[in-house]
């Protein structure tokens, strides 16, 4: 299944547009997914992309997201023996990245 978004939009509004769709899995009852991808372009408040760097000046493609908060409930559980829970998302190269406007030279 694919599902579209369209922008510029602040992360903020694509967060809520993607929580609000929540319902539309419900709605066709969708339970769980599977090797969900998602492809942004970042960009400024003009909707200009821009590049990613580390402090290396290394550029940062992506990252992978290991799933959701695991809460306390869930580390009870998991100490208990019931389904494992998992860590929080993780870069593909750890740092604080900045910002940079894009250019094509």
């Amino acid at each position: 299944m694919k599902a579209k978004y369209g922008g510029p939009m602040s992360v903020d509004n694509f967060y809520q547009a993607i929580f609000q769709d929540r319902t539309w899995f419900a709605e066709h009852c969708i339970t769980h997914v599977r090797n969900a991808a998602l492809y942004f372009t970042p960009c400024d408040n003009n909707g200009d992309p821009v590049l990613i760097y580390d402090e290396l000046g290394n550029q940062i493609d992506g990252f992978v997201s290991a799933g959701a908060y695991a809460s306390a409930a869930d580390a009870y559980e998991r100490a208990a023996g019931g389904p494992k829970a998992v860590e929080t998302r993780t870069l593909l190269r750890e740092s604080n990245a900045a910002a940079v406007p894009f250019s094509p030279f």
